[in-house]
């Protein structure tokens, strides 16, 4: 108890600096008080959240704006994109907004039964005849052992119902180009290369996906995202916004 007083007293004192040999020294850890204050970032899910922020002058009043600092949207990544504003004296840089975008991806690289497949090809990407073509040849799949084990690591030959009791080979061409819901909704989904497989067993056929770009496609999202917002922010305020990408 006593011991616990005295270190409160002694943390109360103010802190002694000496000067050795040019170099600052003191008995205490100090702590810098910025000159300026800053808020919290806002969290937002569309980039449209960002350009509002910027044309219709938000947190503008009470004198809180400085017409000498600059924004700076920075695009992190395909999926997240911040707002701050340029250096202040203090050499920090005010987050007003951060940006993310959750789209739930496809399971690639797992093999899924053909219901859940089609449902997913449905939900993860946009519609195209591509995506027509896949979800027609699974569907029409006619068992586990329709699918032909002939791969030559660009297609495969599988067997599919034509009627209501014939049946044709068909070959699935490899890569596939897709579009998958993979970045935020304003812009441009990025096209991407995929490998299709289908493969029988016990269970019944089951196809998958596997990612053939090398994740080139979050450049091109990036770059997206750099070309939405360079349209979308009006000519009188470019000089006012660094886009960074």
């Amino acid at each position: 108890m006593l011991e616990a007083a005295i270190n409160r007293i002694l943390n109360l004192a103010k802190p002694n600096v000496d000067i050795y040999n040019d170099s600052v020294y003191s008995d205490k850890p100090l702590h810098r008080i910025d000159a300026e204050l800053y808020a919290e970032p806002l969290p937002v899910h569309t980039l449209t959240s960002i350009v509002d922020y910027i044309t219709n002058g938000t947190d503008d009043s009470d004198g809180c704006t400085d017409i000498n600092r600059r924004f700076v949207i920075h695009v992190i990544e395909y999926n997240r994109v911040t707002l701050t504003r340029e250096l202040s004296i203090d050499k920090r840089r005010e987050q007003l907004l951060y940006a993310t975008d959750d789209t739930q991806a496809f399971p690639y690289g797992r093999y899924l039964d053909v219901e859940s497949f089609i449902i997913a090809m449905q939900a993860h990407f946009l519609q195209d005849d591509t995506t027509a073509a896949l979800v027609k040849l699974v569907s029409s799949v006619t068992d586990s052992n329709s699918v032909q084990q002939t791969d030559n690591g660009l297609s495969q030959l599988v067997t599919a119902k034509t009627g209501i009791i014939t049946c044709n080979t068909v070959e699935v061409p490899n890569p596939v180009l897709l579009r998958p819901i993979c970045t935020f909704p304003e812009v441009i989904q990025p096209e991407r290369s995929f490998v299709f497989r289908l493969r029988g067993g016990d269970n019944g056929v089951s196809a998958a996906l596997f990612e053939a770009d090398g994740n080139a496609w979050k450049t091109q999202a990036i770059q997206n995202i750099r070309e939405w917002l360079n349209k979308a922010i009006p000519d009188e305020m470019k000089d006012d916004v660094i886009i960074l990408a």
